[in-house]
């Protein structure tokens, strides 16, 4: 490339590439530093949607079951050299009613898909949210669904400003298996709803213990 420069000049350019190439990367990393969702990190993500799946439940409150998954948790790149976690979480709903869930959707201002397998609703809550509600039968006989309507919430990749997400789960019942998780959300009214859940393919939670809940 520089063969017919000087090697004084050589060095000069080779120094000067590198220089820009430096610049272009701290660039790159300002501006996407600068379009980081608020620049909330992964701890103040998790808290923003586990109130969000709350109030979730709050709306739904009155269907047989209602269940909280446990965290979900994923490293992932805010930038090539940023860190980052994204988190979701699942809130299961036994015996929701099809004005239950439509509701459910107008709250948080979620569109119902074009899908004619599945009843799906998606959008954003607050916070930069994703939120997915999936019922498997589209229109349901007596206007009530017999199998479960997962309610799941995802963070999308979180920096690690705060130093990253506490893990806790209270001690777990006698009969509890390895398999058996642990997860909560609180309630808008102060409450909170925790479940010991199973994860099975065909629910996808298996529910051995649901406790508390919102009002």
């Amino acid at each position: 490339m520089f063969s017919n420069v000087s090697a004084r000049w050589r060095r000069r350019l080779r120094a000067a590439v590198a220089v820009w190439a430096l610049l272009l990367l701290a660039a790159a990393f300002a501006g996407t530093r600068a379009t980081v969702r608020e620049q909330v990190d992964a701890a103040e993500a998790r808290a923003v949607m586990d109130a969000a799946l709350g109030e979730a439940a709050a709306a739904v409150t009155g269907a047989a079951v209602l269940a909280a998954g446990p965290l979900g948790v994923e490293e992932c790149d805010v930038t090539p050299v940023r860190p980052g976690l994204s988190l979701s979480r699942t809130l299961q709903v036994s015996g929701a009613t099809v004005a239950q869930v439509e509701a459910l959707a107008e709250r948080f201002g979620l569109e119902r898909s074009s899908n004619t397998a599945a009843a799906v609703w998606s959008g954003e809550a607050e916070g930069y949210i994703g939120l997915r509600v999936t019922a498997e039968v589209p229109d349901p006989p007596g206007g009530r669904w017999s199998d479960p309507v997962q309610v799941q919430a995802v963070t999308g990749c979180r920096p690690l400003d705060g130093g990253g997400v506490a893990s806790f789960a209270p001690d777990p019942p006698a009969s509890a298996t390895p398999e058996w998780s642990w997860g909560a959300v609180p309630c808008p009214g102060g409450e909170e709803l925790s479940s010991w859940t199973e994860a099975v393919e065909a629910e996808p939670l298996r529910v051995h213990e649901t406790t508390g809940g919102c009002t």
